[in-house]
Formats: structure tokens, C-alpha cells, sequence
């Protein structure tokens, strides 16, 4: 594909890394035709079910609402967790409700949730078929045992399974979840531009500038099907610093946006539990978001359309 030019940080960048780009190989391109993936019970990837993966399989609470037993296992510093049902066995996350209690029935924030807790939670039961599970349909969380930190080393060998501290010369990545009337879909985005610093063990450090083509031209394989304007979580492996977005009409004839630098998107901060959200994302556009971080910054794009 042929380069018409870089985004306008790389280009700024440029100018003040010419020596460093030699040393490292210059503003390379990883894609030249990005491809974004979805992974969505929609297509398979996961689903509702009753057996397997769930772990709502407690004895009801009221009239169409389960209740589990299930241990809070936290790891990484960035809000990685998963829950162990005390039953089962089962590994799950849940989306966290408005109703979680402390011990004494105080209102609590997630964030307040402690290595080795006992949680009943309750909710419909329906468990997303994934590994962890997903539990999208929790209605409240009680503290039900404060326990002991030491109680969930049990599971150290379940964590490393599922997660390893990140090596800082590698990039974060970013997801989208989104929820429609089947399902809670999450999304893979396409890593764009990016500048990118890591300690090396001499105490200097290496920085890695790439610069792929404008957004406009890249060549999506999926796109995230939205049945309307929606809200987007964009799920990030390591928590940036400050995230922004724009976007471009998939339609060029619905003005030059390329040209006018695209239009910015609201992105809202929920600072307790360290997740940005993308407003009222739309049908039919190119997103482009840009993360921040001490390191650098890396920028990730999604193609949406309409069902």
C-alpha cells in the first residue's frame, strides 16, 4: 500500500529521533493493511450457557436469581482479577454492579474488594463461554468472609496460567466490549502508530518509533456491528495515563475528514476502577484511539457498521 503520509505526531517525532531511527531501524510500518478481529457470542467465540463454564449454579436467592460462593483472586496492578467459585471451582469475571457490600452491609466501591475475600454473588446465571468465564448478568455482590490475602495463594498456579507481569518493551493492547441485545461482545483493536520507550538492563533505554499510513487507509477484514449509537469500554492491559479519540466517515462523501485532522470523540474516565469508555460510538466510522503512558504512546483503530 502506498504511504500518502504519517499522522502528525510521527512526523513531529520524527525530526527528533532521526538519529535514534537509524540506530533501530527507522519509522517502520508492522501492518500495511490492518485487520481488526472480534471475538462475540454473535459469532461463536463465546456464549450463554448452562453447564460448563458456569458458575452461577448456586440455590436460588428470590424468583429467577442464583446465588455463588466464590473467592476474589486479584493480580498484576492493574485491576486484573478472577473469582473461584468455592463449589465448582469454576474461574469467571463478572461486570462489576452498583450494589456491592462490605461485611457489615456498607455500600463499597470494587475497588475496596481484598485479596482472599468471600463473595456471594448473586444474578441470573448465565455465564459467557470463555476462559475466564464472563458473568455480565450480576445484579449485587456481598462481602460474605473477609478471609485471609493467604488463602488465595492456592491459586497462584490458576494466575499464571492466565496472566505473566508484562514486559515493559512490549506494547499494551486494547480491546472494545460492547453489548447488544444478545450478548456482551468484546472486540480486538488494530495497533497503529506508536512511540514506545523501555529500560534497558544497563540502566539506558531503547525507544521504537512506528508510523503506518493514515487510518483512512487501511483495510479492515471485521468491523464492530453496532444496532445503534453505543458507549464502548475500551479494555486496555496496562491502565494509560490519558486517552483520546477521533474518528473519519467509512463514507468519504460525508466530507474530507482526512484532511481536517478528523473529529474528536468524547472518552470518559472511571478513575476507581481504571477503565475508559468511548461515548456514543457510531455506525460507519474509522475510530481512532491514542493511549498515554510514562513510556510513549500507542495509538489503536476499529472500523464499526450498522447490523
Amino acid at each position: 500500500m502506498k504511504k500518502k503520509r504519517a499522522s502528525g505526531r510521527c512526523l513531529a517525532a520524527g525530526l527528533a529521533a532521526v538519529l535514534l531511527a537509524a540506530s533501530v531501524g527507522g519509522c517502520s510500518v508492522g501492518t500495511e493493511n490492518p485487520a481488526a478481529a472480534a471475538s462475540s457470542s454473535e459469532n461463536g467465540g463465546s456464549s450463554s450457557l448452562s453447564g460448563g463454564n458456569t458458575a452461577a449454579q448456586g440455590r436460588n436467592s428470590t424468583e429467577g436469581e442464583t446465588e455463588n460462593l466464590a473467592m476474589y483472586v486479584p493480580y498484576g496492578e492493574d485491576g486484573g482479577y478472577v473469582m473461584v467459585d468455592q463449589e465448582t471451582g469454576s474461574v469467571f469475571t463478572v461486570t462489576m454492579p452498583e450494589e456491592i457490600l462490605d461485611i457489615d452491609g456498607n455500600l463499597i466501591g470494587p475497588e475496596k474488594l481484598e485479596k482472599g475475600n468471600i463473595l456471594r454473588i448473586y444474578g441470573n446465571g448465565i455465564v459467557l463461554e470463555s476462559y475466564p468465564g464472563q458473568y455480565p448478568g450480576v445484579t449485587r455482590i456481598q462481602v460474605e468472609e473477609t478471609g485471609d490475602p493467604s488463602d488465595a495463594d492456592q491459586y497462584q498456579e490458576l494466575i499464571d496460567g492466565i496472566w505473566q507481569e508484562p514486559d515493559p518493551s512490549e506494547l499494551p493492547e486494547m480491546n472494545v466490549e460492547y453489548t447488544t441485545s444478545l450478548a456482551v461482545v468484546t472486540a480486538a483493536t488494530v495497533q497503529g502508530g506508536y512511540q514506545w520507550s523501555s529500560p534497558l538492563a544497563d540502566g539506558t533505554a531503547e525507544s521504537v518509533i512506528a508510523c503506518p499510513p493514515h487510518i483512512t487507509e487501511w483495510e479492515f477484514q471485521d468491523s464492530i456491528r453496532l444496532e445503534g449509537p453505543a458507549d464502548l469500554a475500551l479494555l486496555f492491559s496496562k491502565t494509560p495515563d490519558q486517552v483520546t479519540a477521533r474518528r473519519w466517515p467509512e463514507d468519504p462523501s460525508k466530507g474530507t475528514a482526512e484532511q481536517s485532522g478528523g473529529e474528536e470523540v468524547e472518552v470518559t474516565a472511571d478513575s476507581e476502577n481504571g477503565r475508559f469508555f468511548l461515548k456514543q460510538a457510531e455506525p460507519d466510522y474509522r475510530y481512532l484511539v491514542t493511549a498515554e503512558w510514562e513510556n510513549g504512546y500507542v495509538e489503536y483503530g476499529f472500523l464499526t457498521a450498522g447490523l
